[in-house]
């Protein structure tokens, strides 16, 4: 025990790595605390080179390091000789000149602006920075240089200007509370405008005969439920004051055989949101709804319903939809909805269901259609990555899409296609019990071996625009600094192979890079 406490106790051993080396692999990968510890306590300066004779600020020019530069400039400025800032190599290239012969826009203003370089200064091939930026057609780096105050008045202006835009958003956003506050006095007043006028078409309406519809408009309830309540009269079995509840957000009329019809003073109750009529004779729903903008759930099931008001496609909002055990043959003024999350057209005379933009019903987890005649399951199907259950048994469905492999069988629960005249043996014993444990090997069955048809195959998406090609990458651009991505070597050495550009020269461009050599005497 005493030796471990020992060995938990003894002293970590120090890095075998030389500070000297942590320096310049600090510059390399930008490590800026590293690079900082070794400026302060690691015993190396500005001036040290690496094995090849570089300094770290050459290093850092030739390669754009921006960050790394700005800490080397900081300890030169602070600590050092501001003469490092145009220290040569052995061919006489500064670090200004090897930015400026890489395209490094931002490392060439910043030993310009901030290290004060100076611009004259030229190498033992007679070159300056601009020449080197003018060989390599740097344009901006070209522009800078032959005008740096031009540059540095422009920041003076971008200054001014910013300080101008925050006085204009502070004076925005005090514009901004001040609308707020007279926009809820607005508010405000258009609620007590609403609620009178409520209470004035309230007093107006007809006296009720029925109690639930006295305390409705007594008490300005949201909800009104009618089940199975005897016969007003045979003409009319509902109370007419219903239709002057304009309070209600729910109304439920579930009267029996006895209710036949709604009238068209159905909408006078603007602010429904929910109208079930379910369990009763209506042959058909007044075509009014495009005054009902609030509705969201619309249950009229098990009636003589023949066919869907056109009215109904104004309903945007429009998430429950059960129109099943009706007489319908067609449901097209739902094709152009899509904020679905249930819909039931069960038992029904459906040959086929509305011609929806499968994409774009991404909420619905819910959809039956059971007891039809539809003659196919659309390819569509595979968008719905929401679904939760599907039931499109007892129809004349042959063929399974592939595209039913694309829904997630962590999501899919249900899938129920009994009753079909299905093709495919396999197809029919995944689905003869419904159980939930089948969904996955039908999903997988259906994605490998299902109905193609003459369409093209609709493949699994995500949200528009995704799985496109991925665009080509823009070409480097002298003012962002990225050249091509490579290690410092590499920028080097393309720097010493760079030959002359002018006409006549066979002389090699000397290129500014630091140079392999070390510099003579140099430590």
């Amino acid at each position: 025990v005493i030796a471990c406490l020992r060995r938990r106790m003894a002293p970590k051993k120090a890095s075998k790595v030389p500070p000297r080396d942590q320096y310049f692999k600090a510059i390399r990968e930008q490590k800026l605390d590293t690079l900082r510890w070794c400026l302060r306590h690691g015993g190396v300066s500005s001036r040290t080179e690496d094995e090849d004779g570089h300094t770290g600020l050459q290093l850092a020019a030739a390669a754009g390091l921006d960050e790394a530069m700005e800490v080397l400039l900081d300890n030169i400025l602070k600590v050092g000789n501001r003469e490092e800032v145009d220290e040569p190599d052995e061919d006489g290239r500064t670090p200004l000149m090897m930015a400026a012969h890489n395209g490094k826009l931002a490392a060439v203003k910043m030993l310009v602006l901030k290290g004060r370089a100076p611009l004259a200064t030229k190498c033992d091939a007679g070159k300056t920075a601009l020449d080197y930026a003018t060989a390599r057609k740097h344009e901006k780096l070209v522009a800078f240089l032959r005008n740096p105050k031009e540059d540095e008045s422009t920041e003076e202006d971008d200054d001014d200007d910013e300080e101008e835009r925050q006085k204009a958003r502070v004076f925005k956003a005090s514009q901004k509370l001040a609308n707020a506050g007279n926009e809820q006095e607005l508010v405000h007043k258009r609620k007590v405008e609403a609620a009178e006028a409520l209470q004035a078409a309230l007093a107006e309406a007809p006296a009720p005969v029925w109690e639930e519809i006295s305390a409705v408009l007594r008490e300005t309830r949201r909800e009104l439920s009618l089940r199975h309540k005897p016969p007003l009269s045979p003409s009319a079995p509902v109370d007419p004051a219903v239709w002057n509840a304009v309070c209600l957000h729910e109304l439920r009329l579930e009267m029996g055989a006895c209710l036949a019809s709604l009238p068209a003073a159905l909408a006078n109750l603007t602010a429904l949101t929910t109208l079930i009529v379910s369990g009763n004779a209506l042959e058909g729903l007044p075509d009014v709804f495009q005054q009902l903008p609030r509705l969201r759930n619309l249950e009229a099931a098990r009636n003589r319903i023949r066919e869907v008001p056109a009215s109904v496609a104004k309903l945007t909002g429009l998430q429950v939809v059960d129109f099943s055990h009706n007489l319908l043959s067609t449901a097209a003024p739902l094709s152009s909805l899509s904020s679905f999350v249930s819909i039931n057209l069960g038992h029904n005379q459906l040959t086929n269901l509305p011609d929806w933009d499968y994409e774009s019903l991404e909420h619905l987890t819910a959809l039956a259609a059971p007891n039809n005649a539809l003659h196919a399951a659309p390819a569509g199907l595979g968008y719905l990555q929401m679904l939760v259950s599907l039931d499109l048994s007892h129809n004349q469905i042959t063929q399974v899409p592939m595209e039913l492999g694309n829904l997630s069988p962590k999501k899919l629960q249900a899938v129920r296609l009994i009753g079909n005249p299905l093709a495919d043996p396999r197809i029919r014993r995944f689905v003869e019990t419904d159980a939930p444990s089948m969904v996955k090997d039908l999903l997988n069955h259906a994605a490998k071996h299902g109905y193609q048809g003459d369409e093209p195959s609709a493949g699994k998406k995500g949200k528009k625009g995704k799985g496109k090609g991925k665009p080509d990458k823009p070409p480097p651009s002298d003012d962002d600094g990225s050249e091509p991505d490579g290690s410092i070597a590499d920028l080097i050495a393309a720097l010493n192979a760079s030959g002359s550009e002018g006409e006549g020269e066979e002389e090699k461009e000397a290129a500014p890079a630091p140079s392999k050599a070390k510099k003579k005497g140099r430590k």
